[in-house]
């Protein structure tokens, strides 16, 4: 009787062994396809983004160009075009940026905006390039918009989950 309790205590044993270890297996890779959900969103929210803010530069560097053909006197004709597809993508690009990218799209519309009076009069207080703000505000978007999307977090460099 003795070897038949030792055998159905080892039996319970091995039992809840297995089904112990099936749920934790069973657990971690649930929480591998999750991360791997997470991760798959992440890199085509990204892909996403790279899209609209290239096409935010082109129009944006668009708009500039217009401007400064003005200025040399080689007007091209197409202010009114880039200007109307840059307030498109600054709207789109003000609904998903971080605050920095954000305020630095903000910054290169005003600078834009700033300028095209001096540019239309064809005078400007100081002997300097009018444009010189705009070209600076739109090195520093680009900076902000690369900073945006190598955030190691993002995509890459997975974050690990703790124990619980």
């Amino acid at each position: 009787m003795e070897a038949a309790l030792v055998g159905l205590a080892g039996t319970t044993v091995g039992a809840v062994t297995g089904f112990a270890g099936a749920w934790l297996a069973q657990r971690g890779q649930v929480r591998i396809q999750q991360e791997q959900r997470a991760h798959a969103e992440q890199v085509r929210w990204l892909d996403d983004k790279k899209g609209l803010y290239r096409d935010l530069l082109i129009t944006l560097y668009g708009w500039h160009d217009s401007l400064a053909s003005i200025l040399r006197g080689e007007d091209d004709g197409k202010l009114s075009e880039h200007r109307s597809a840059a307030y498109k993508w600054i709207v789109e690009a003000s609904l998903i940026a971080d605050d920095e990218v954000r305020s630095a799209v903000s910054e290169v519309h005003h600078a834009l905006l700033r300028v095209q009076p001096v540019v239309f009069e064809g005078t400007s207080a100081t002997d300097e390039w009018p444009l010189e703000a705009v070209e600076g505000g739109l090195s520093a978007l680009e900076d902000a918009l690369r900073a945006e999307l190598a955030m190691p977090g993002r995509v890459g460099a997975r974050p690990r989950l703790g124990r619980r």
